[in-house]
């Protein structure tokens, strides 16, 4: 009887120590629930730690779209310096290369090759004009003698005089078209001289102003003032200057003879209704009718076509004979005059009015 009860004992111990390694419903259980929650926040804790500590890459900027590439602007042209229907070009210097040597008061007629290098033809209403520096006694403007079509070549020459001093001497010229419009070469062409072996220490210049004046009516009426032209009452006028010339010595040789008769005015047009101004001596003063000339004179020793060659002071050759002609009286008188009776038929004033005009006379005293 005792010996069943210790095997009863062990039986049961058996039962419970197999029951304890059986599974239990633990995991279903208030418990259970609470402890899947905890673990749960812990997860989504450690996630945000990690999420906040971890920079997030930055997301892709999106290409810009490609802007379309400027359209080239067209450089803007050059401003041209002179129109293309008239431009000139310098070829070569036919006569007188630049420094050539020239005695004082020695002539000599210098010569350009320039090309047409525009697109109009070049007609004789085309001139020579002098621009600036010395003229030499050349013209203020000379006609184109020949057409010079476009593409080709022309000489063009002027006749100079060398100034009586010694030293360097340079003067500038263009072209100028038929309406009047200056053109040339970017600066000037140019003829540039040297005057040697004279022009020194002997020689003296004088500015002489004109020492009376005054003017006569084809009416027969005189004016105290030298005006050239013609009035509004359709009577001609002519103009009259005398000069002083005792201060220079008597048997002196004259060596040059400048002319700057630049001190006037106009009114009207003179030029573009009577023609070219002109110059002639002779014994004028005291003025009285009988000194107007209403006939074609000849023997002109000065000549102006335009304001512009009154504008210059010019060397006149034959001015320079005159004077010396005149020393021997101590006086030369010159009338200023259109060309034949200085009338047109409009009526209106046309006149050239003189102020104070010069002789500017380089001589060697005897």
């Amino acid at each position: 009887m005792k010996k069943l009860s210790v095997v009863t004992l062990l039986a049961v111990l058996a039962l419970v120590l197999a029951a304890c390694n059986l599974p239990t419903n633990e995991g279903s259980g208030a418990g259970a629930v609470q402890t899947a929650a905890a673990q749960t926040v812990s997860a989504q804790q450690t996630a945000n730690a990690a999420a906040a500590t971890n920079t997030p890459a930055p997301s892709n900027t999106p290409e810009p779209t490609n802007t379309a590439a400027a359209t080239n602007t067209s450089a803007p042209s050059a401003t041209p310096t002179q129109d293309d229907c008239d431009a000139a070009d310098f070829v070569s210097d036919v006569t007188v290369p630049d420094g050539t040597d020239f005695s004082p008061g020695e002539t000599f007629t210098k010569t350009w090759r320039l090309r047409n290098v525009g697109t109009c033809t070049w007609t004789t209403d085309y001139d020579l004009v002098f621009i600036s520096g010395n003229a030499m006694g050349g013209p203020a403007s000379q006609a184109l003698t020949a057409s010079v079509a476009p593409g080709s070549t022309v000489d063009i020459s002027v006749d100079l005089n060398a100034p009586a001093s010694n030293g360097d001497y340079r003067g500038d010229w263009k072209l100028r078209n038929a309406g009047g419009v200056v053109f040339g070469l970017p600066d000037t062409f140019y003829v540039e001289i040297d005057v040697v072996g004279g022009g020194g220490a002997g020689t003296t210049t004088v500015t002489i102003e004109q020492d009376d004046e005054g003017s006569v009516r084809s009416d027969g009426t005189t004016n105290a003032n030298p005006n050239t032209g013609d009035t509004t009452g359709n009577a001609g006028s002519q103009a009259f200057v005398a000069f002083d010339l005792s201060s220079i010595p008597n048997g002196s040789t004259i060596i040059e003879v400048k002319v700057d008769f630049s001190d006037y005015d106009t009114l009207g047009d003179p030029f573009g209704s009577l023609g070219c101004l002109r110059g002639y001596q002779g014994n004028f003063f005291d003025l009285n009718a009988g000194d107007y000339d209403a006939g074609v004179a000849s023997g002109a020793l000065l000549r102006w076509c335009s304001t512009a060659q009154l504008n210059v002071e010019s060397i006149e050759g034959d001015l320079k004979t005159a004077v010396q002609a005149a020393l021997a009286s101590d006086v030369i008188e010159l009338r200023l005059r259109f060309n034949e009776n200085a009338t047109d038929s409009d009526g209106v004033a046309d006149m050239v009015r003189f102020g104070d005009v010069k002789l500017v006379i380089i001589y060697e005293a005897p």
